[in-house]
C-alpha cells in the first residue's frame, strides 16, 4: 500500500505538493474536497513540527479551521487519517472518516461514505489501492479492503474484501468474480447480450462464470 505521500513529518514544499495534487485531481481550487485537503495536508505538517510556538500556533489554527470545514465542506477528515496520493473524493458531502483509517493510493470515494469503527469488531478499516466505495457506502470495524476492490452503493461492509473482489448489499456479500463478468460502469467486461426471440423487448441476459442470469428488464 503506497503511503509516500504522507510521510510522518512532511516539509513544507512537500505540503505544497500535496494540496497542488489535490487540486489537480479534483479539477478546480472551488471544489469543496480541495478545501477539506487543503486543511488536512496543512494539519498533517503543523503535526510534523518539533515542539516550537510555531507549532502551538499551527494547532490552535488547525483546531479552529476543524469547526468548520466539515460542515463547509461536507468532509470531516482528521490529520491523523493516513490517506495515499490521488485520493479522490468524488462528491464531497457526508463523508465520515475515522482518524486512524488508512487508505491507500489512487483510491475514489462518492458522497455519504463512512468508513470507521464498530462495537462487534474492534479497530478500524485500511483500505488498499485503487480501491472504489460508492454513495452512501459504509465500512466498519478492522476489515481489509483489497487493492482494486469495489464496494458498491449503499452497501455495509463489516467482513474482509479480497483485492479485485466487489462487495455489494446489507450486509454485504462479496464476489471475487464479479468485477469481471458484469458490463455495467465499473464491473466492465461482462458477457452480456440483448434477449432475443422470447417477445420480450429490452430485456438483457446475462452470464457469469459460464452461468445464464436472469433477464433484466430495461425498457
Amino acid at each position: 500500500m503506497g503511503m509516500a505521500a504522507n510521510p510522518d513529518r512532511p516539509t513544507l514544499r512537500a505540503t505544497w505538493r500535496n494540496i497542488r495534487g489535490a487540486r489537480a485531481v479534483h479539477g478546480a481550487w472551488r471544489n469543496r474536497a480541495v478545501w477539506a485537503l487543503t486543511v488536512y495536508h496543512c494539519g498533517r505538517w503543523v503535526l510534523g513540527m518539533r515542539a516550537t510556538p510555531m507549532r502551538w500556533v499551527g494547532n490552535k489554527v488547525y483546531g479552529f479551521a476543524m469547526i468548520f470545514t466539515p460542515m463547509i465542506t461536507g468532509v470531516s477528515l482528521d490529520r491523523h487519517t493516513r490517506i495515499g496520493e490521488k485520493f479522490h473524493i468524488i462528491h464531497p458531502g457526508m463523508v465520515l472518516i475515522h482518524p486512524e483509517v488508512r487508505i491507500g493510493d489512487r483510491c475514489g470515494i462518492m458522497h455519504g461514505v463512512t468508513l470507521g469503527t464498530s462495537p462487534s469488531n474492534p479497530g478500524v478499516p485500511v483500505v488498499g489501492d485503487d480501491v472504489f466505495i460508492g454513495a452512501a457506502a459504509t465500512v466498519l470495524g478492522g476489515v481489509r479492503i483489497g487493492d482494486g476492490a469495489k464496494i458498491a452503493a449503499n452497501s455495509l461492509v463489516i467482513c474482509d474484501v479480497p483485492a479485485g473482489a466487489t462487495a455489494i448489499g446489507v450486509p454485504a456479500k462479496v464476489y471475487p468474480s464479479m468485477g469481471a463478468s458484469l458490463g455495467v460502469g465499473p464491473l466492465a467486461g461482462a458477457k452480456a447480450h440483448v434477449a432475443g426471440g422470447n417477445g420480450q423487448s429490452g430485456g438483457v441476459a446475462r452470464q457469469r462464470d459460464g452461468v445464464e442470469l436472469p433477464a433484466i428488464k430495461i425498457g
